[in-house]
């Protein structure tokens, strides 16, 4: 393994050699309420479906319930469809997620984490005909070097949208590259925590991780390159700019991926069901 892997994999190893993160139940505050009210009904161009404010609408007219919870790291306040979705949530690695990045934090603001989470059910899609827009691949955002505005509004990919935003929040990013290359390198960083904490600190499960997500990223990209007509062109960013991140770290595994034809648009390879296992999370959900 490179230096950077096993620096990464030592600081996972860290973490799960402590206990987890207590979670209690609290009651969501007005002004928790009052933000993601605002954030759900403001347009953004990249949830042109408005899958916020359907969600909002949902929750106002009791058809979806929401719930919110708090550890000494940070709160989740997340809205649901059922309670086989809230089953699934894995609340002990997203607490572990929340303190990692809290002590990794150089925000001027080191205050817990505040999350909004929406299990909206629409999932990512290579579209038929056309570009790849953001209804095929964003879902969450938050404002940088800020720890209470992290807002994830799909269920799919959510543990690395999570990782994703807070990497942003906790203003780890070089702004002064452009947000193309900002973007691209906390996709990388991403998708590198994402295989290290879902191997719980393992180094064969995090090897064969890296090599299964380098194969997804391979056979992914194959298939956007034939969307994307010019250099950075969206989704150049979470995909093909990521990948040479991965490239110039020397951590990409290459591999043969003739035929193997990839339909989704989630950024990670799909964990197998031992690791839902190991994490609670039922094999058919799409959480992790």
């Amino acid at each position: 393994m490179s230096l950077l892997l096993d620096t990464v994999l030592h600081m996972i190893q860290l973490e799960f050699s402590k206990k987890e993160p207590v979670w209690t139940n609290i009651v969501a505050e007005k002004n928790d309420i009052a933000f993601i009210t605002r954030e759900c009904n403001m347009d953004s161009d990249f949830d042109p479906l408005n899958t916020r404010k359907m969600m909002l609408q949902r929750m106002n007219n009791r058809e979806i319930s929401h719930q919110t919870r708090r550890c000494e790291y940070g709160q989740i306040f997340i809205a649901y469809d059922s309670p086989n979705q809230i089953q699934d949530v894995p609340w002990g690695l997203w607490a572990r997620i929340l303190r990692l990045y809290h002590q990794r934090s150089v925000s001027p603001s080191n205050v817990p984490f505040k999350v909004y989470i929406l299990l909206s059910p629409h999932i990512r899609e290579f579209p038929p005909t056309g570009q790849i827009g953001p209804t095929n691949i964003n879902g969450g955002y938050t404002y940088p070097c800020n720890h209470e505005t992290i807002v994830v509004y799909r269920a799919e990919d959510a543990t690395r949208v999570l990782i994703h935003e807070l990497q942003h929040s906790a203003c780890l990013d070089h702004e002064e590259l452009g947000i193309d290359r900002v973007e691209a390198e906390t996709e990388a960083w991403a998708e590198l925590f994402y295989c290290a904490f879902l191997s719980h600190g393992d180094r064969g499960l995090f090897h064969w991780m890296i090599s299964a997500q380098s194969a997804w990223i391979l056979a992914q990209n194959a298939r956007v390159y034939t969307y994307i007509k010019r250099t950075q062109a969206f989704p150049w960013r979470y995909t093909i700019g990521k990948e040479l991140v991965w490239r110039r770290w020397g951590i990409l595994v290459e591999s043969d991926v003739d035929g193997y034809r990839i339909n989704s648009l989630r950024l990670t390879a799909p964990p197998s069901a031992d690791i839902k296992w190991f994490f609670g999370v039922s094999s058919t959900s799409v959480i992790l």
